[in-house]
């Protein structure tokens, strides 16, 4: 005769806890015992990454553009060296150059005088005719110099007082004169004899001989 097997007891099926319930566990230890656990949701967070990423960004940025720029002022400083060396090297033929052009202006200088006399000349050839053809017998001049650029101061001697006024009436009428007038006269000696000494200043025509060779 087969043996029947025992049912468990409801009371028995009581005691076996239920294999879907969910475990509770509470941890009574002091807030400062207690093990938090680390948050990196942060990493993640596009609010993090894309300021990160723009900032290595910059960095990269500055750090490329200070090379290019410490590049470029090496090569410019290099430039500077090689301009300042071929410099020093023609030193001596700037120096030349430079004494020759010192020279050239001291030439041109005297040249634009001798020109200018030269256009001059026949002025002071047609004024020197004029004085010396309407000089009276008993007169001589002794000094002619130009006391301004169309003024002149002639002082000369005579022994005849009279002949100083005829001097200056006939010197007037010439074509290179246009002004005469006594400055001073004076008394003097000449070998043992009674003589006058003059000063006459005259002012010159302009236009006489100016551009004729």
């Amino acid at each position: 005769m087969a043996s029947k097997k025992k049912e468990p007891s409801k009371s028995a099926k009581k005691k076996e806890p239920p294999k879907s319930a969910l475990a509770i566990s509470i941890n009574l230890l002091p807030p400062d015992f207690r093990k938090k656990k680390k948050d990196f949701s942060w990493v993640t967070d596009r609010r993090t990454i894309w300021p990160t990423v723009a900032l290595i960004a910059a960095l990269v940025g500055a750090v490329m553009v200070f090379s290019f720029t410490e590049t470029t002022i090496a090569s410019l400083e290099q430039e500077v060296q090689s301009v300042k060396a071929e410099v020093e090297k023609n030193r001596p033929l700037l120096n030349k150059i430079s004494e020759l052009e010192k020279q050239k202006s001291i030439v041109n200088s005297k040249i634009n005088s001798l020109k200018s006399i030269q256009v001059n000349k026949k002025k002071w050839v047609v004024l020197f005719e004029n004085v010396s053809s309407v000089l009276p017998p008993n007169m001589w001049i002794t000094s002619i110099n130009q006391i301004g650029e169309n003024d002149l101061e002639m002082k000369g001697t005579t022994f005849d007082f009279s002949e100083v006024a005829e001097y200056m009436v006939k010197l007037e009428k010439q074509v290179s004169v246009q002004k005469v007038s006594l400055v001073t006269i004076s008394t003097t000696k000449v070998d043992g004899e009674e003589a006058y000494s003059f000063t006459i200043k005259m002012v010159l025509n302009k236009d006489l001989g100016l551009g004729e060779k």
